[in-house]
């Protein structure tokens, strides 16, 4: 239930992606790219996850196959500090260049919302009910025509009901070495 001093917000958009980490900026700038609406939800008021938190020591072994919107990061990176391409940065640095792909994506961010609870007609997603983590009592909802989760946890296919795995599954599972 609502208080009477709740908001509650509608927003309908093409693609709806959840998580605001690197791989929600990049999906939702490379969506606005196409020209569709898309609106980013991050719980936190953070964009980069733990590129902009931390960890900003990449571990890769071979750069070379690094390509497209990765390796555009790490030019922008490497532009900051005067290098064709830097895998080695501060938090900081990582934070604003996310912040300008959203900026030149004009993606609209909603910031301080979790999700709730999904809706489905069949096997389809067709709404997430949000909360802001601050009130509590605020309320959104987005219909999308695609959701893309882009959370660590995989909050949104969590309640969506899709299956996954915690951990490792068995290699007899897929018959995997």
């Amino acid at each position: 239930l609502l208080c009477g001093s709740c908001s509650h917000e509608e927003y309908e958009c093409d693609v709806c992606v959840y998580g605001g980490t690197s791989s929600g900026v990049i999906a939702a700038y490379a969506v606005a790219k196409q020209g569709k609406k898309v609106l980013l939800v991050e719980p936190g008021y953070r964009l980069g996850g733990l590129s902009s938190g931390g960890l900003g020591m990449t571990d890769i072994g071979n750069k070379q196959v690094v390509k497209g919107l990765s390796l555009d990061f790490y030019r922008r990176v490497g532009a900051h500090y005067g290098a064709l391409e830097q895998w080695i940065f501060e938090p900081s640095v990582a934070e604003s260049i996310f912040k300008g792909y959203i900026e030149r994506g004009q993606v609209e961010v909603l910031y301080g919302h979790r999700i709730l609870e999904a809706a489905k007609q069949g096997t389809q997603l067709t709404s997430i009910k949000l909360e802001n983590v601050e009130k509590f009592c605020g309320r959104a909802n987005v219909k999308a025509k695609v959701y893309i989760d882009c959370s660590y946890e995989g909050d949104l296919m969590a309640r969506s009901g899709v299956s996954y795995t915690v951990g490792r599954e068995p290699n007899s599972q897929y018959n995997e070495n």
